[in-house]
C-alpha cells in the first residue's frame, strides 16, 4: 500500500454472495475511507488477487464453491496476515468454526448479523494492526541483515566486567566459546595484559558518557597472535556495549605499507623516500664530524633500447640482476643506504627506472670515490644472462661531494645527476665529477626550453618545404615540411640543436601539431591559388604519437583545414615501431583508413625488423642521408641502399632516398630503381611562395654535373 502522504486509499475486496451484504459492506468501508472492490464468489475472489493484493479482505464463509476458509487457506499459500490481513464474515459463532476461520489464516472474525459502524473501526484496526505488523517485520529483517553484515564482536557487560550477552561477528571469533563467557567476568577468561584496560575504557565510558577505545593483542592456540580494536560505549547507567574487531589484517597491511613506502618493490632495494632520509641522517653526522660525503648517480647505458627490443619482463629481470650484483659485490663500507628491516645485507637505493644512487659517508680523498665508481661500472659490465640472451650493459656515473659541491641532500642529487647527464655526453661508460661549469650548461638547456616555449606563443617558428622527385622523369610527387627557428636574438636556429630538447622537455609535441596544422593549411593555400598539391610529409616523434590525442588532433586538423587525407603522410621515426601499443597501432590504421599515408623515416639506422613493419601501416620507407652520402663509392653504402631498395619493392613499399646531392648518386639510385628522391641535387628547403613557383612548374631537372655545397 502507498504511503498516506501519497494521498491513495487502502484497497479493500469484499467477498460474498449476496449482493446486499456486498453494498452494505462497501457503503460501511467507504465511509471509513477505503477503496472498495468486490466478488461474488471464492473463484472470482482468488482470481482478483492478483499483484498488487489488496490491502484487506472481507471474507464471506458460506459461499457456494469454495467457501471462505478455503480461500483463506489458498490466499495465505501467497501472501501471510501482514501483507493481506482478513476479516471472516461468519453466521456461525460456534468456537469450532472460529478457530477454523484462525486457522485457515484469518486476522480476525465479524459475527453475523454486523455491527455497521463497528465494522469499520474493526476494519482500520485490522489494517493498522497488520501494518505495524509488516513494518516490525521488516524492522527484524533489517536488524537481522546488518547482525549478518557486521564483521564484529558485540558484547553487553556490566561495569564489573560480567559478559551479559554476545554476538558473533562474521569475521570475529570470540577468544573462548560463548557458552564460557556469559554470566563470567572477563578478569577470568582473558590475559591479566588484556583485562585490566579494558576494564579501565568500562570505567572511563560510565564516568564520562563517551566512547572509549582500547586497543590490544592476544594469543592465538596456533601459536600467533591475533590483534584487536574495542570500542566501548555506555548503555545506561551500569552496562556498556563492547564492539570487538578483528585488526590483525589491518596491521600486516600497515606493515607493509610502511614497507612500499621505503622499498623498491621490484628490487627489494631502499627506494627514493628512503635514500633521501638516509642521505639527510648521513649529512647531518658529515656536519657533525667534519667528514667529506660522496654521492654517486648511477644510470644504465642504452636500457630503453633493451627494454624496448626484449620487452618489459626482460628489462625488470636485468635490473633485478643488476641490484643483485649491485648489493653481493659492494663492500658494506663502500656505501649507505637506508638499511632493511632487519638492519642486515648490504643495500643500495634505486631511485627509479634504471637509476640507482650510492652514498659513501666518511670519504678522505676523491680517489676513493674513483676507486668506487670505477668498480661499479667493472662489475655492470661483465654480461648479463637474459634466458639464453647474453646481455652486456655499461654505466655512466655522475660524482657530487658534500660540502664541496651541495649542503643538502636535494642540491648533492641535482649536481650528481647534472654530472652523470656530462657523462653521457662525454660518450657513455664513463663517471665524471660535478664541476660548477655543468650547471652552466644546464641552465643553458633550461633557457632554451624557455626559449622554445616562448618561440611557440610568439610566432617564431615557420615551415619550408624541400620538393620530393620521382628518379624517372623529376615530377614532383611530394613534399617534406621543415621547421625552422628565427631567434630573435640568437638568429636561425639548428633543428639539430632545439629538437631534441623539445622532445625531452616534452615541448615536442605542441611543436609537432603546430607543424601539421601549418602544414595542412599551406596545402589548403596553394589549392586555393590554383595550384595542385603533392602529398606533404611531416614529421612525428615517438614521443608526440604517445600523447594522449595525437590521433585525434590528426583527424580534427585534416577536417578543420579541409584537404584531404590523401594529401597528408607521416613520417615515423623507427623507434616508434619497437614496442607499439596495441592502441597506437589501432589509431594509426584508422588514420590509414581516412587516407593518410605512412612512411618510415631514416630507415636502418634503428633497430626495425619485417615484424615490427608488418604490424603498422607503412607505405614507403625512407633511406637514410647516411647511407646515401657515401654513393656510389662505398661498399657498405651501395649495399645497404640496395638492400632497403630491394626489400621495398619485395614488400610492395614505396621507397625514397634523402639527401641526394651529386649526380652520381642520382644515377646510382636510378639505377638501383629507387624510385623517389629528396635532397640539394633537386632543390633546397624553401619558403612556400618558392615551392609554389615549382609545383607550377610541375617538375625538376637536375643539373648535368653538379656537387651542392
Amino acid at each position: 500500500m502507498l504511503s498516506n502522504a501519497e494521498h491513495v486509499l487502502p484497497t479493500a475486496l469484499i467477498v460474498d454472495d449476496d449482493y446486499v451484504m456486498r453494498m452494505l459492506e462497501r457503503e460501511t468501508l467507504a465511509q471509513f475511507g477505503f477503496d472498495v472492490l468486490e466478488a461474488a464468489d471464492g473463484e472470482q475472489a482468488l482470481d482478483m488477487l492478483d499483484d498488487p493484493p489488496p490491502d484487506l479482505l472481507l471474507l464471506d464463509v458460506e459461499m457456494p464453491g469454495i467457501d471462505g476458509f478455503e480461500v483463506c487457506r489458498r490466499l495465505r499459500q501467497r501472501w501471510d496476515m501482514a501483507r493481506v490481513p482478513v476479516i471472516v464474515v461468519t453466521g456461525m459463532d460456534d468456537l469450532a468454526s472460529i478457530n477454523r476461520a484462525y486457522e485457515s489464516g484469518a486476522n480476525d472474525f465479524v459475527a453475523k448479523p454486523i455491527n455497521w459502524p463497528i465494522l469499520g473501526h474493526r476494519a482500520r484496526y485490522v489494517l493498522r494492526s497488520a501494518q505495524a505488523a509488516r513494518q516490525l517485520s521488516e524492522l527484524k529483517e533489517k536488524q537481522a541483515a546488518i547482525m549478518r553484515a557486521i564483521p564484529d564482536m558485540i558484547f553487553v557487560m556490566d561495569w564489573q566486567g560480567t559478559y551479559l550477552d554476545y554476538k558473533q561477528g562474521y569475521a570475529t571469533t570470540a577468544f573462548v566459546p560463548a557458552s564460557e563467557l556469559l554470566g563470567k567476568n572477563m578478569a577470568a577468561i582473558l590475559p591479566a595484559e588484556v583485562a585490566k584496560p579494558i576494564q579501565q575504557g568500562i570505567e572511563l565510558a560510565l564516568l564520562r558518557g563517551h566512547l572509549q577505545t582500547v586497543l590490544y593483542k592476544l594469543p592465538m592456540p596456533d601459536g600467533s597472535s591475533h590483534h584487536y580494536e574495542a570500542r566501548i560505549a555506555p548503555n545506561g547507567v551500569d552496562k556498556v556495549v563492547i564492539v570487538v574487531r578483528d585488526i590483525t589484517t589491518q596491521k600486516l597491511n600497515e606493515d607493509k605499507i610502511r614497507r612500499l613506502a621505503y622499498f623498491d618493490t621490484l628490487t627489494g632495494m631502499p627506494n627514493r623516500q628512503s635514500f633521501l632520509e638516509r642521505l639527510d641522517h648521513e649529512l647531518a653526522r658529515a656536519r657533525r664530524n667534519h667528514h667529506q660525503l660522496a654521492l654517486l648517480f648511477l644510470d644504465l647505458d642504452g636500457f630503453k633500447r633493451i627494454n624496448d627490443t626484449l620487452g618489459h619482463s626482460a628489462g625488470d629481470y636485468l635490473l633485478q640482476a643488476v641490484a643483485e650484483r649491485m648489493k653481493e659485490k659492494l663492500r658494506a663500507g663502500d656505501f649507505v643506504a637506508r638499511p632493511a628491516l632487519d638492519e642486515s645485507g648490504l643495500h643500495v637505493a634505486r631511485l627509479g627506472g634504471d637509476e640507482f644512487t650510492v652514498v659513501l659517508p666518511d670519504v678522505d680523498e676523491t680517489h676513493t670515490v674513483s676507486m668506487v665508481a670505477t668498480r661499479l661500472q667493472a662489475l655492470l659490465a661483465q654480461p648479463f644472462l637474459i634466458g639464453t640472451q647474453e646481455i652486456v650493459v655499461t654505466s655512466s656515473i655522475g660524482i657530487a661531494l658534500f660540502p664541496a659541491d651541495g649542503d643538502d641532500a636535494a642540491t648533492l642529487l641535482k649536481h650528481a645527476d647534472t654530472a652523470m647527464y656530462h657523462a653521457k655526453d662525454q660518450g657513455r661508460n664513463n663517471w665524471q665529477l660535478y664541476h660548477q661549469s655543468l650547471t652552466t650548461q644546464t641552465t643553458a638547456r633550461m633557457a632554451l626550453e624557455t626559449d622554445i616555449r616562448k618561440g611557440l606563443e610568439q610566432g617564431e617558428f615557420h615551415l619550408l618545404y624541400q620538393p620530393q622527385v620521382s628518379a624517372a622523369d623529376g615530377t614532383i610527387v611530394g613534399i617534406e615540411a621543415l621547421i625552422r627557428w628565427q631567434h630573435p636574438q640568437h638568429g636561425m636556429v639548428s633543428p639539430a640543436q632545439f629538437i631534441p630538447v623539445a622532445e625531452e622537455s616534452g615541448q615536442i609535441v605542441p611543436m609537432g601539431e603546430w607543424v601539421l596544422d601549418t602544414a595542412c593549411r599551406q596545402i589548403m593555400e596553394w589549392q586555393l591559388h590554383g595550384v595542385l598539391t603533392a602529398r606533404v610529409a611531416v614529421n612525428v616523434s615517438a614521443r608526440q604519437l604517445r600523447s594522449p590525442h595525437f590521433l585525434d588532433r590528426v583527424a580534427a586538423i585534416i577536417s578543420e583545414t579541409g584537404i584531404r587525407a590523401e594529401q597528408l603522410e607521416l613520417e615515423l621515426t623507427e623507434s616508434i615501431l619497437m614496442d607499439p601499443e596495441s592502441r597506437q597501432v589501432q589509431g594509426l590504421c584508422r588514420l590509414r583508413a581516412l587516407g593518410v599515408h605512412f612512411a618510415i623515416d631514416d630507415f636502418g639506422t634503428g633497430y626495425s625488423s619485417l615484424s615490427y613493419i608488418k604490424r603498422f601501416p607503412i607505405g614507403m620507407l625512407k633511406i637514410d642521408q647516411s647511407f646515401v652520402r657515401g654513393l656510389p663509392n662505398s661498399a657498405n653504402d651501395t649495399g645497404i641502399a640496395t638492400a632497403i631498395i630491394a626489400m621495398a619493392h619485395n614488400l610492395g613499399l614505396e621507397v625514397i632516398a634523402e639527401g641526394v646531392e651529386t649526380r652520381q648518386q642520382f644515377e646510382f639510385l636510378q639505377q638501383a630503381k629507387c624510385t623517389k628522391l629528396q635532397g640539394y641535387l633537386f632543390s633546397r628547403p624553401l619558403p612556400p611562395d618558392e615551392v609554389e613557383i615549382l609545383l607550377r612548374r610541375g617538375s625538376i631537372t637536375p643539373p648535368s654535373d653538379h656537387t651542392a655545397k
